[in-house]
């Protein structure tokens, strides 16, 4: 991806493609499979079946999702969940999604101090494996990262892949966010900012100087869904930023909270689902042989319902 155009440009042009806001999350949960996926699996517990099972469950979901996906976002620890045969299926993820020529936004919240931070980022950013003349196998098109330690835990991801994207962990989706998110931060003696928006703040000033063509920088921020107001405060702290907002579905986010971050383009927000797209189906309900059809139909049609739904809230 090096000497490519910018994720944010690449992201905004796949959306208008597919006239779409969706980005499908691939977190794969074994009891949240179909029956026949679990039955062969305890009538035969190996390593290499579970790999299988994990990448058939992927590659269904992405070729029913296809047409209106923005981007895919695996989330690393369903994965690494698994041991080795998890990681050898993310892997395998990584190139069918590349293959396609689909985004894929690594949902792995890494970071540390400096020289941590840099060898996170060449392992999910760089163009190259950083000792043989290879390409990296891990490359992805952008990554979640958390911004607790600053501004030099921040500069090595940026400098991995100026083409990679980067979503700062500032307001998320889960129920507690607030325990620390939503405290607010003194200044001569009167409360300021809350945590999060300073996050916010931060997240402009990293992205200055790195706005693609649409206007958006290389470093956005992940904004839970399920807390509209917060994203309308934060949009206008970090208006060249792009959202990446979790919690449609399974977590109750709204559809408001997609329209207040979008920005006055609307182009500045996207809806990342991933229990409620993955698994609208009981496991019992898919016990034969002929599960990937049935999946692959229920898959498509909630996704598709996703997308009018958003469609229509910002033609509202």
């Amino acid at each position: 991806m090096q000497g490519q155009e910018s994720f944010s440009d690449r992201l905004i042009e796949r959306a208008r493609q597919c006239e779409s806001r969706v980005i499908v999350g691939l977190d794969p949960q074994i009891e949240a499979f179909p029956g026949y996926l679990q039955e062969a699996l305890r009538r035969q517990p190996d390593h290499d079946l579970l790999e299988e099972t994990l990448v058939a469950f992927n590659r269904v979901v992405v070729e029913a999702t296809a047409e209106m996906a923005v981007a895919y976002k695996p989330q690393a620890a369903f994965y690494e969940q698994y041991g080795f045969a998890g990681l050898r299926a993310l892997q395998r993820t990584i190139a069918l999604l590349r293959a396609k020529g689909l985004l894929i936004i690594m949902d792995a919240k890494r970071n540390d101090v400096a020289h941590t931070a840099g060898a996170y980022a060449t392992a999910w950013l760089a163009a190259r494996h950083p000792l043989f003349a290879e390409a990296n196998s891990w490359q992805v098109d952008a990554l979640t990262v958390n911004g607790y330690l600053g501004s030099d835990g921040i500069r090595p991801f940026q400098e991995a892949n100026r083409a990679a994207g980067l979503f700062v962990l500032a307001k998320t989706s889960n129920p507690s966010s607030g325990e620390l998110q939503d405290l607010p931060l003194w200044e001569a003696g009167q409360p300021g900012l809350t945590v999060a928006e300073q996050m916010a703040r931060l997240v402009a000033c990293w992205g200055e100087g790195t706005e693609g063509k649409q206007g958006y920088a290389q470093v956005g921020m992940v904004v839970g869904a399920t807390y509209p107001q917060a994203a309308l405060a934060l949009r206008r702290l970090a208006p060249r930023a792009i959202f990446l907002m979790p919690g449609i579905g399974a977590q109750g986010g709204s559809l408001d909270a997609i329209v207040a971050g979008a920005g006055e383009d609307g182009n500045g927000a996207y809806a990342a689902s991933s229990r409620g797209l993955l698994y609208p189906f009981r496991p019992e309900e898919l016990a034969d042989a002929a599960w990937m059809e049935q999946a692959a139909a229920r898959i498509h049609a909630v996704a598709q319902q996703l997308r009018q739904a958003i469609q229509q809230r910002f033609a509202a």
